[in-house]
């Protein structure tokens, strides 16, 4: 959710509309942290037609759109025509391209606890810490554009004042009753605090994430160091900084014949 964030923030930096309430990015987020609740999943916030028309009262729904754009490039290397296509383990987006070299760790890691896992699943959870350690390499970025900050400040504006129109809008692109809306905010204020984000911006924070996700637990010196070396392997994968957003925003941008993504761009 941060990266997602922080990308939509240098967007907007640039674009021309200064005066953008910070709900904003909580549509931007959406797809993510509306699978806070039990019953929503991310096969269903994720399976939206990308060239989807959206009315003038849910123009907002745009930013949902561009969260989804950012995933189709991170998860395939290209933008989807309808939605999303499902796994493949030989994909070209970028964090499966950067994640291949983790792989045969993934697979060491699990034969020291004697866990079983197929080579796809291994290629899975490769992608899947790249995505996780992602913005711990533009930590820098995040911190100067106080990302935690306006992320933390988007859900209370939003929880407080654009209820309704929120609601109204996640109900008109997935369905969600106003309950379900109202549940995921309540746990999104409790959990996405600026204390509990900031806990998590460090190598450390996301080993814990990975093993929690994963189930994946050990005292053996040997797993925590492989499990040590693997994390930090890939952070000295991402060597690239910005060129990842760079490249993206551009896709994106070619893309954005929307009417909706004129505020945008």
């Amino acid at each position: 959710m941060l990266t997602h964030t922080y990308f939509l923030q240098k967007v907007l930096d640039d674009a021309k509309n200064k005066n953008i309430d910070p709900d904003v990015y909580v549509y931007n987020i959406a797809p993510d942290l509306l699978t806070i609740h039990p019953r929503i999943g991310p096969d269903k916030t994720h399976k939206i037609k990308r060239a989807l028309q959206i009315p003038e009262q849910y123009s907002k729904s745009a930013y949902v759109i561009f969260h989804l754009l950012v995933d189709d490039l991170s998860h395939y290397g290209y933008i989807c025509s309808d939605c999303e296509e499902g796994f493949n383990s030989d994909s070209k987006g970028y964090s499966y391209l950067k994640g291949r070299p983790l792989i045969e760790s993934i697979l060491e890691l699990h034969k020291i606890i004697k866990k079983e896992i197929s080579y796809s699943q291994a290629v899975y959870q490769s992608h899947l810490i790249i995505e996780m350690i992602y913005d711990l390499v533009i930590l820098k970025h995040i911190n100067s554009f106080k990302t935690i900050d306006l992320l933390v400040e988007a859900i209370n504006f939003t929880e407080k004042n654009k209820m309704n129109e929120f609601s109204a809008t996640m109900n008109w692109l997935y369905d969600l009753e106003g309950n379900e809306i109202t549940e995921v905010m309540k746990s999104a204020l409790c959990f996405i605090t600026k204390e509990s984000m900031e806990g998590l911006m460090n190598i450390e924070g996301r080993i814990n994430l990975y093993k929690d996700k994963f189930g994946l637990q050990s005292n053996e010196r040997l797993f925590y160091d492989v499990l040590k070396n693997l994390f930090q392997q890939a952070i000295d994968l991402i060597d690239d900084d910005e060129l990842f957003f760079l490249e993206t925003m551009q896709v994106i941008k070619n893309y954005s014949s929307l009417p909706a993504f004129k505020q945008l761009f």
